[in-house]
């Protein structure tokens, strides 16, 4: 090749001190705003769509999530360290600054007036209370109440059975259908019946979805149960619930993004430097990749809600991708020295043939990524965004900045080209048209594969909402497995403009499902504690159809029969025929223990007030029946769940994919066109990622990386992200094509190192996430990294073999044509 001239004269500076005075000073700002700015977003709401049943799961999060209780699990060999445990963590978690009040237990008896249990009673506690007040029923509780009073140790008993001989409370709190919060123990005390496990509940002040508030309650928590392990050596202490799983995720997705951003820029460099052969080049390439990271991390700082889950990704594929465009600046900068430019006229010829298309390539990029804004997820739309202008920023600082330190670091001779051995391999695989024919059908099989139903079934995406390392969520599986409990539950959640009205038609909601034993395992509803208004009264209207005051001459009678002196039991008599109608208002169960419950049932999202009934399926028969009586009793409320999550983010995914891959598609062949111009050019780069996507595919299923929502929407972003492997060999081999030269040989020898560099340097960078703790973000960088080696290995077969079977005119002049 001829070489290039010096330019004339000295070189003029123009507008540059400006340009650098403009780009130091947003610099500085956007370092400030990452500092104090930067915060991440430890809410999953962001990672829930927003349309369809999922969005009732993003509502119950907001509304629920914010002022979730907290629970301390503490477990002990001998039950009386762990009762002494439980009992001082609650008594010093009360007083703790970021703690409303706490306890180990909690009177949740209904009012020792046995008349008023009425209002606490569903269906079949009514049917209970109906038989025990006929003659027969009467006759026989009363016998049971003296034989209970007769034997050893009864004193205890005594005041209770006085003020309800019949025990119709313990009908009512015994046999209930509806549960209300974590079991207790007769004594009151969340605890198994062995006692050696023991529950403190805890109501955080503040939001838990505020890092602020979690964290001063996880802090303060953590040194509570800290002297309890102290002082009792034999318990098993842990924290779960809204504030420590925030607190937690907040924690896991700063660790994630400084970890992975660090080891995607470390992976990268050693890639580069591997693969380059040319160490000095990172200097002149992680400044401006640096640059253009922080100016990227500074436009994450005005997202309202902080930087997702999700899209903590964007840091190393910004690293990883934008390390393509200093590898390519920089080849192109010691090429021209190789052919005699100067240092600053190396640099000026690296920008004219590098810059296009390393800028073109960014942008098909971002555009791809950008098509992820279509995503009914709002991480995901984050994330897209994120490294669109990612993409973009640091190709342009890399193109305005590398060649000027690159002409610096290149004062001196260039060392002369050394070509990898593996490029002879690769070329010749494609040496004749029949090699050539016989890798295009090795390289198209997987396409006809996936069209034969190849492609990975969608995998599991619970994980990815709630990571299985998150230490509370841990805890929360331990309580589930030592109280008899069990995730899986749904929860039917009603909204409503005024809360009374919520809270009856939850009632119904409750009271409705708690009938259904045959479906139903458990309905865990503030009508158990709390009902509303308009349920009491109905349930006080039953029982004054009873006709109790009639009613009161038999129960004198049935005292006499069994023993019983009625005089001792007048004011029972005097309160049946007279029966009291006191409701039980929120404000008042608000002022006792049991108002710690309150916050499981009852919450606020903006103006709509919020009523949860929890019920848990018996199997997965009882689902369909369970849905169509909830659409019966109330057809506005909402069946959500994390259990009932999957289905909701397979139709998402089947709703995104299309539209993504197709928007990502287009523009990735519309920036083809515009690039390339050549219709055989376009149809080989085209072909390169159609290849590429169905490999991967393949390989996801038989190597079991799982896809689900959050990793298979990045599949149609390696359309943009991969395809300038291809773009960069056709551009090459055209080049060589107009000199007359071997095109394959030569694209391979000259270009294939390059694209080789650039493929891995982006696959570290999703390595890099392969490492996070966050599941999704795990999975996310299998499938990118999966991707970025694919596409390189595609574009180093599918390009040979296009340029051999379909040759430009006249193109092939020196080339083996065996």
């Amino acid at each position: 090749m001829s070489s290039i001239p010096a330019p004339p004269g000295p070189v003029r500076f123009g507008r540059r001190p400006l340009i650098i005075a403009l780009l130091t000073v947003f610099t500085v700002l956007a370092f400030a705003a990452v500092t104090f700015r930067l915060r991440l977003d430890p809410n999953i709401a962001s990672l829930l769509p927003e349309r369809g049943e999922a969005s009732a799961l993003r509502r119950y999060v907001r509304g629920f999530g914010g002022g979730d209780l907290a629970f301390v699990l503490v477990q002990a060999e001998d039950p009386a360290v762990a009762e002494a445990a439980s009992a001082q963590i609650a008594r010093e978690l009360a007083a703790r600054p970021s703690v409303q009040r706490a306890a180990d237990r909690v009177d949740t008896t209904r009012a020792l007036d046995p008349w008023l249990l009425w209002r606490h009673a569903d269906a079949r506690a009514r049917e209970r209370l109906a038989a025990a007040l006929t003659p027969e029923g009467m006759r026989e509780r009363l016998a049971e109440t003296r034989a209970l009073l007769l034997a050893p140790g009864s004193g205890a008993l005594a005041e209770t059975l006085a003020v309800d001989p019949l025990r119709l409370g313990q009908l009512v709190a015994e046999g209930g259908d509806i549960g209300a919060g974590v079991r207790t123990r007769p004594d009151g005390a969340f605890a198994t019946d062995d006692g050696r496990a023991r529950l403190v509940l805890a109501q955080p002040k503040g939001q838990a979805l505020r890092g602020d508030d979690a964290r001063a309650f996880v802090e303060d928590a953590e040194a509570v149960m800290e002297d309890a392990r102290v002082d009792h050596p034999g318990a098993r202490i842990g924290l779960t619930g809204g504030h420590a799983i925030a607190a937690a995720t907040e924690q896991m997705l700063n660790r994630d993004l400084a970890w992975s951003g660090t080891l995607s820029m470390l992976l990268a460099s050693v890639v580069f430097a591997l693969l380059f052969r040319r160490v000095r080049a990172l200097l002149a390439v992680l400044p401006p990749l640096a640059l253009g990271t922080l100016w990227t991390a500074a436009l994450a700082t005005v997202f309202p809600g902080g930087l997702s889950a999700i899209a903590v990704a964007f840091m190393s594929v910004v690293v990883g991708v934008g390390v393509d465009t200093g590898v390519h600046v920089y080849a192109a900068l010691l090429e021209a020295r190789r052919e005699g430019a100067s240092p600053e006229e190396a640099a000026r010829v690296a920008r004219a043939r590098a810059g296009r298309p390393t800028l073109v390539a960014a942008v098909t990029a971002a555009a791809a990524f950008a098509a992820l804004s279509l995503s009914d997820i709002a991480a995901l739309r984050q994330l897209g965004l994120l490294c669109a202008a990612g993409e973009v920023l640091t190709a342009i600082a890399i193109v305005v900045v590398t060649p000027a330190l690159g002409a610096w670091l290149e004062r001196k001779p260039p060392p002369k080209e050394q070509v990898p051995p593996w490029t002879e391999g690769a070329y010749a695989l494609t040496k004749t048209r029949g090699r050539a024919v016989a890798m295009a059908f090795v390289a198209l099989a997987p396409l006809v594969a996936v069209a034969l139903g190849a492609a990975p079934p969608l995998a599991d995406a619970f994980i990815a909402v709630r990571p299985a390392k998150l230490a509370p969520l841990q805890v929360q599986e331990a309580i589930f497995e030592a109280f008899g409990g069990k995730s899986g539950q749904w929860i039917v959640l009603v909204e409503d403009a005024e809360e009374e009205r919520a809270r009856g038609r939850a009632d119904r909601l409750a009271e409705r499902l708690s009938e259904m034993r045959e479906e139903v395992e458990a309905v865990d509803a503030l009508t158990a504690l709390a009902p509303a208004s308009a349920t009491q009264l109905e349930r006080f209207a039953a029982r004054d159809a009873l006709d109790l005051p009639g009613r009161a001459d038999a129960l004198e009678r049935a005292l006499v029969e069994t023993g019983f002196a009625p005089a001792r039991f007048e004011g029972v008599l005097a309160g049946m025929r007279a029966p009291a109608r006191q409701e039980l208002s929120l404000e008042a169960l608000g002022a006792s223990p049991a108002s710690i419950l309150l916050s499981r049932y009852l919450a606020q999202d903006g103006d709509e007030h919020l009523a949860a009934v929890y019920v848990r399926p018996r199997d997965r028969a009882s689902m369909a029946r369970i849905e169509q009586v909830v659409k019966e009793v109330d057809p506005a409320a909402s069946l959500t769940g994390y259990s009932r999550l999957e289905a909701s983010l397979k139709v998402t995914l089947s709703r995104d994919l299309p539209r993504i891959g197709l928007c990502a598609g287009v523009l990735v062949v519309v920036a083809l066109a515009l690039s390339l111009r050549r219709k055989r050019d376009i149809v080989l780069a085209a072909l390169v990622v159609a290849v590429e996507i169905a490999t991967v595919l393949v390989l996801s299923r038989l190597l079991d990386v799982p896809l689900h929502v959050y990793d298979a929407l990045v599949i149609p972003v390696l359309l943009g992200i991969t395809v300038d492997e291809g773009m960069f060999l056709l551009h090459r081999a055209g080049r060589v094509e107009a000199e007359g030269g071997d095109p394959i040989r030569e694209t391979l020898r000259r270009e294939g190192p390059v694209v080789a560099a650039t493929a891995l340097t982006t696959a570290a960078g999703f390595v890099a996430l392969a490492t996070c703790d966050f599941d999704g973000l795990r999975d996310l960088g299998r499938v990118g990294a999966l991707g970025s080696v694919v596409g390189l290995v595609i574009a180093l077969v599918v390009v040979p073999a296009g340029l051999r079977l379909w040759p430009a005119p006249a193109s092939m002049a020196g080339s083996d044509r065996r």
